[in-house]
């Protein structure tokens, strides 16, 4: 049975993968399956009121906790990268690279690196002569690192028993672009979560986006926050924060530099009605956000990544040397591991 299952595993990657024989450009996806079924971010934790005014210190612990879940394990998703940058004269140079990710089972408690497959760069797709190479490699980093996971031992943890508090509904990501140069290195980290617990949030109003009842708030960073040197950049962003006010989840963060309101002179960026990255008009919202992180529900319910931009292009020293626009679009979620395990436990029916 366990071999039939892997000549299905591959089966399942082959038939999603269409071709690569380029390298993940400084790509990785590391993902992680949790322990605990409740997170240390959820527990003792009781739904935040928010009728009326939010108890927004509530609702902000309910709201890391309720993208603290480990669902990325379970699913493969392709990524859409791309990378622009300007030289010293203003020109622009654009890179693009899509993956197809496929993360290993995992065991509870253990950590692993997701399989990146490029099938396209810059638009263009592989030919179709080296398809089927790359597919079978993928397959095998796939089997060596399920074989892996099987001789090791599931990590566990005594912290249940009687442990009572939320569920998470989602999974945010924390996104990393390093750079080194001339012996000098740089980086920059950008997460829901450490916003969340860095910056103060004002609420500002009630809307329904695509159907769905949200808060929304605007956000500035804490001054007793002693930031890492990755994530040094937040001390001077501000912006908003949307949640859903079923889910409690961040569903859209958004920010810009505090210095380009103090030059306006406002509250708020402001260039006229323009289209910012999710693209809906925004009236007095610059289209050239520093940071963006929007997330999709899927039809089970479960929120996953949707899209990711870190613009150090267009503010080129708030990154630590990072001055590269780079934007993640990850889309085509299907939930692979699941399918894999009901197909292992399904029994022949008798005669």
């Amino acid at each position: 049975m366990q071999q039939n299952v892997k000549r299905l595993t591959r089966a399942i990657l082959l038939s999603f993968v269409w071709a690569s024989p380029l390298v993940a450009q400084n790509a990785r996806i590391d993902v992680a399956k949790q322990s605990r079924q409740i997170p240390k971010s959820c527990e003792l934790l009781t739904p935040a009121v928010i009728g009326g005014t939010p108890d927004v210190p509530a609702l902000v612990k309910e709201a890391i906790c309720k993208g603290a879940g480990d669902m990325l394990t379970e699913y493969t998703f392709t990524v859409n990268s791309v990378k622009r940058e300007k030289d010293k004269k203003g020109k622009v140079k654009e890179e693009t690279f899509v993956y197809e990710v496929f993360i290993p089972t995992l065991k509870s408690g253990m950590r692993a690196k997701g399989v990146l497959v490029v099938t396209s760069h810059n638009g263009v797709p592989v030919s179709p002569q080296e398809l089927e190479k790359e597919r079978l490699k993928a397959a095998e980093r796939i089997d060596k690192e399920e074989e892996k996971i099987a001789r090791s031992q599931p990590v566990t943890t005594n912290s249940e028993s009687g442990t009572t508090g939320l569920i998470p509904v989602g999974m945010y990501t924390r996104s990393s672009i390093t750079h080194s140069a001339f012996g000098m290195k740089g980086g920059v980290t950008f997460a829901i979560a450490d916003f969340l617990r860095a910056s103060d949030l004002t609420f500002a109003r009630r809307e329904t986006i695509d159907g769905r009842d949200t808060l929304i708030f605007n956000f500035t960073p804490r001054p007793e926050i002693e930031f890492i040197d990755n994530e040094k950049y937040m001390a001077q962003i501000r912006g908003e924060i949307r949640i859903d006010a079923i889910d409690r989840i961040v569903t859209r963060l958004i920010g810009w530099p505090i210095r380009v309101n103090l030059m306006n002179g406002l509250s708020q960026p402001s260039v006229g009605n323009t289209t910012d990255v999710g693209g809906a008009e925004t009236p007095g919202r610059d289209p050239h956000p520093a940071v963006y992180q929007e997330m999709m529900r899927l039809p089970q319910g479960i929120w996953l990544p949707h899209f990711i931009r870190i613009n150090g292009a267009d503010y080129q020293t708030l990154f630590n040397g990072i001055e590269t626009d780079t934007t993640s679009t990850y889309s085509n979620y299907i939930r692979f591991s699941t399918e894999v395990k009901e197909v292992e436990i399904e029994q022949p029916k008798k005669p």
